[in-house]
């Protein structure tokens, strides 16, 4: 959790893994903790059986694990779900409590598209690219973008392509970028448009952007730099020499260990985006 929580009531043994984050919580207290500090990333929908079971199973708190259950199968609210979980401890104050309901009564005053670009941004920040690029396109589709600003398209579209990049969609997530920056007038997106095309090896297009753009040659070569420092760092991390130890030096049987690890790892994500 990043910081010592103090823990009256039991631990347990198997940690209970919230959603999105992927973050591992061991009582009612960290649960609690979690819950009030990220409470912008947290959705009624980030509560299922899951957790029910495990309040349950592991730290045998059953009277809130029921009333749990019982919100759930009637799709409480968020504020109902939280209260319930917050007052299952004494770890925050009657009048700390008053003020997160506050927070949340604001939050389910959002509309239908600022509540899904909350849950799209936290996927987005936890590298969970799949539901965040699924969330994205939700906003901006169909009659959803009714309303919206030209800055909110441009920044939804900038997210959305983010989410492209990581997914290796470079060239979606080119278009995407260069799509934004003309909703959004954000230099950002623009960077990230010319910074894609270099990525993708795309060096024609990348010299017809700059033109387009009315950059400088000191700008453009300001951009190649940055590419290439980038790469640098790449090949200085942990996970870089990680793969390339087990590409030189590994048997044939631990390569494939790593490899089938690897898989499985993208297999999860890829479960998890689709679910």
């Amino acid at each position: 959790m990043g910081r010592f929580i103090l823990c009256a009531s039991r631990v347990a043994k198997k940690p209970y893994v919230f959603p999105v984050s992927d973050t591992k919580l061991y009582s009612i207290e960290e649960l609690c903790f979690y819950i009030y500090n990220n409470i912008y990333e947290v959705s009624a929908d980030s509560f299922d059986e899951t957790l029910v079971n495990w309040l349950r199973e592991e730290i045998g708190l059953n009277v809130i694990a029921d009333k749990l259950q019982n919100l759930i199968s009637i799709h409480g609210s968020l504020r109902d779900i939280v209260v319930t979980i917050l007052c299952g401890c004494d770890y925050y104050s009657e009048a700390e409590i008053k003020a997160l309901v506050v927070v949340m009564s604001e939050i389910e005053s959002l509309s239908r598209n600022g509540r899904k670009k909350k849950q799209a941004d936290a996927y987005l920040k936890y590298g969970k690219y799949v539901p965040a690029k699924r969330c994205y396109d939700t906003i901006l589709s169909g009659g959803q973008m009714v309303g919206l600003s030209d800055t909110e398209k441009g920044d939804l579209l900038h997210n959305r392509s983010i989410a492209c990049f990581y997914m290796g969609e470079y060239r979606e997530a080119c278009m995407g970028f260069k799509k934004a920056f003309e909703y959004n007038k954000n230099e950002e997106s623009r960077r990230h448009h010319l910074l894609a095309l270099l990525i993708n090896n795309d060096q024609g297009t990348f010299d017809i952007e700059v033109a387009n753009y009315g950059l400088s040659d000191e700008d453009a070569q300001a951009l190649v730099a940055e590419m290439s420092e980038a790469y640098m760092q790449a090949n200085e991390s942990e996970k870089f020499k990680e793969a390339e130890k087990y590409l030189l030096y590994a048997g044939k049987e631990e390569a494939e260990k790593y490899a089938a690890g690897m898989i499985e790892e993208w297999k999860r994500q890829i479960r998890y985006g689709y679910s």
